[in-house]
């Protein structure tokens, strides 16, 4: 009786491939995938068929995703999931494939015949090494970077930079899917640092693709993103990774859309080490198109707020906290009294802030149009906790504070009276934010500057630019978030109302702390 091959079967499901497709496209008899699928005809490891089914499922899946679908399928499976190049990674699905593939696992043990599909056999579990293992030195496809790549830079410590140059703004690898999710990975989960360099060409739909991929990672301080002018026509581009001090990878491409990249894997110590001094010459002369800032807490950071809200000019704020600018003077003072400065220390905050306060008020009554987006959730939030944790560069100090109760309700009043009092003030609740504006507040200076608070990590980081090409894809975001109108609570009526509500509720919640 004829036993149906489910992983088979499985494998098309999941990728969507039908009997026809796939006998058209490998040149086969459709009846032939038919009976393999029925089990009417036995799929061995070693037969042509399987060398070229497996070759047709590894093309159709080039999502990481997929990969990590048939790597589920291979533990479940029991079998080895070391498989770091996409040699070994077919190695696996010949076997999961395969009618005889458990009978050779029993018969062979951890390691693969030398000829089945071509390919070396794999490392026993007892002689694999910690360190990255690589088949050959020559990778083809977006799949076989990401496979090269993930290794190396899991190997780093945390919080490594890796620099990236890039010979043009035109390359696919850099926005590639697979790739950016790699290095966002890589960010998320052991803080790598960025340091890229890009030769731009003047296309601005290239340089926004590829600010919309690392945008996340532009906000919190990860990439440090610079740029060289003038970049003329190549047959290929290329960009170089430097990972560490003994590990570097070329990736080249052509100017076509058909061509899988190709990347070449650099060991020699000579050629890395002249690699990394000319990255630090091009790095050196590049234009930042942003600055970074830490939390050392600093007088430019205080003109950049200062530059920002009260110099003419439309402002736009995306704020997931609130803005303690919107405070009275007096519940400002209450507040900077509860956290304990010396009366020198003190006086110069109170003053400080009164010299925001005037310049902002008076951009607003010459005319200058703000408008600033909260998030209903995070409104929520403040509810019930009580406090809303910001920036302590707010109150001129420095890391986080919590701004108690009364705080908040002063900040929230303030809200109410500048949108009775202020036509050019506008504001928009929404329902929830992205996750790209999580603990972050954005000021967009229109057509001038752009100021980034971002207080996820250990410390605030504060980032800020004054170049066209940043403020133009980050305006254009800002203006789509204006626009929506699902899931927003847009009429100034509306806010006041939400606006009022969360503060008779934080007045509550006050009553209910005595």
């Amino acid at each position: 009786m004829a036993t149906p091959n489910k992983n088979l079967k499985a494998v098309f499901e999941y990728l969507g491939l039908s009997n026809l497709a796939v006998s058209k496209a490998l040149n086969l008899d459709p009846s032939l995938v038919s009976r393999y699928l029925s089990g009417h005809r036995q799929l061995k490891a070693a037969s042509p068929q399987m060398d070229a089914i497996a070759d047709f499922i590894l093309e159709s899946g080039r999502r990481v995703q997929d990969v990590e679908w048939l790597k589920q399928q291979f533990i479940v499976a029991e079998l080895p999931t070391d498989i770091s190049t996409v040699n070994r990674l077919k190695q696996n699905l010949i076997l999961w494939l395969a009618a005889d593939g458990d009978t050779l696992r029993r018969n062979l043990g951890a390691s693969l015949p030398e000829r089945i599909s071509g390919t070396a056999p794999l490392v026993k579990k007892a002689e694999r090494k910690t360190t990255f293992a690589l088949d050959n030195d020559t990778k083809t496809g977006y799949l076989e970077i990401v496979f090269a790549l993930r290794p190396a830079l899991c190997s780093l410590p945390r919080g490594a930079t890796v620099g990236v140059f890039l010979s043009s703004d035109r390359l696919a690898t850099a926005v590639n899917e697979d790739v950016s999710e790699l290095f966002l990975e890589m960010i998320a989960e052991n803080d790598l640092r960025l340091n890229m360099v890009v030769c731009v060409s003047g296309d601005t739909q290239a340089m926004s693709k590829l600010l919309d991929s690392y945008m996340g990672a532009l906000i919190s301080g990860h990439v440090r993103l610079s740029v060289a002018h003038g970049m003329t026509q190549t047959v290929t581009s290329s960009m170089h990774i430097l990972v560490q001090s003994d590990y570097a990878m070329l990736v080249t491409e052509t100017a076509g859309t058909f061509a899988p990249p190709i990347a070449t894997l650099i060991r020699n110590m000579d050629f890395i080490r002249e690699m990394q001094d000319s990255f630090d010459v091009a790095a050196r002369y590049a234009q930042p198109i942003l600055n970074i800032y830490d939390d050392n807490f600093s007088r430019n950071i205080l003109e950049i707020l200062y530059m920002e809200f009260c110099t003419p000019g439309a402002l736009d704020v995306v704020k997931d906290s609130i803005n303690p600018l919107y405070m009275t003077a007096e519940a400002y003072d209450r507040f900077l009294k509860t956290r304990g400065h010396s009366s020198k220390e003190y006086v110069w905050r109170s003053a400080e802030f009164m010299r925001f306060k005037s310049g902002m008020d008076g951009m607003l009554k010459a005319g200058s149009t703000y408008r600033e987006i909260l998030s209903l959730s995070r409104l929520n939030d403040i509810v019930l906790r009580g406090s809303c944790r910001m920036a302590g560069l707010y109150f001129m100090e420095r890391g986080y504070i919590d701004l108690d109760t009364m705080g908040c309700a002063a900040v929230l009043n303030g809200y109410i009276s500048y949108l009775e009092s202020t036509p050019n003030f506008s504001m928009l609740i929404l329902d929830d934010l992205s996750v790209l504006h999580q603990n972050n507040c954005w000021h967009l200076k229109q057509n001038q500057s752009l100021g980034i608070n971002y207080w996820q990590s250990q410390e605030p980081v504060m980032i800020h630019s004054d170049q066209l090409m940043l403020l133009r894809e980050f305006q254009t975001h800002f203006d789509k978030l204006w626009a929506q109108g699902a899931g927003a609570v847009g009429s100034r009526a509306n806010v006041i109302s939400i606006l009022r509500d969360v503060t008779a509720k934080l007045q509550k919640h006050k009553g209910d702390l005595k």
